[in-house]
């Protein structure tokens, strides 16, 4: 069977446009959902959802988280493999952080390469007080 030219040619762009190298820069955004207090083991903890979401249209790959509490003092650094895909959401459910203080600043930051091969940070930052918390 003979296929036509246009659409061997019309397969062929299709799988030269797999192969382009990815441009630009993701825009990676990190939002707390379903943010809830409770007092537990002398501590106050801070339960949620972890909602990355990408809009630029590259994907990333997530290499490495770091939460700190106590005004930085008390810290928690680690490799960790999460991928968010271009124009997409990943949604992390039931993660928590803990604090002894009441008011405490608490931090989160990830580092980031995006598939066009750039390298991003990203911060949360968490000022509590009590069952009150702000996320900036």
């Amino acid at each position: 069977m003979r296929l036509p030219i246009t659409v061997l040619f019309a397969g062929a762009v299709l799988l030269a446009a797999c192969d382009e190298p990815v441009t630009g820069k993701a825009d990676l955004s990190l939002e707390l959902v379903e943010l809830t207090y409770s007092f537990r083991d002398g501590r106050h903890t801070y339960t949620h959802n972890r909602q990355f979401t990408e809009t630029a249209g590259v994907g990333v790959d997530i290499i490495r988280g770091k939460v700190c509490v106590l005004n930085g003092e008390e810290c928690v650094d680690a490799l960790v493999k999460y991928r968010v895909d271009a124009s997409q959401v990943l949604l992390q459910k039931g993660h928590h952080v803990a604090t002894p203080a009441a008011k405490d600043t608490i931090t989160l930051h990830y580092w980031i390469k995006d598939d066009a091969g750039n390298t991003l940070e990203l911060h949360k930052i968490l000022k509590t007080d009590g069952s009150k918390v702000l996320a900036q």
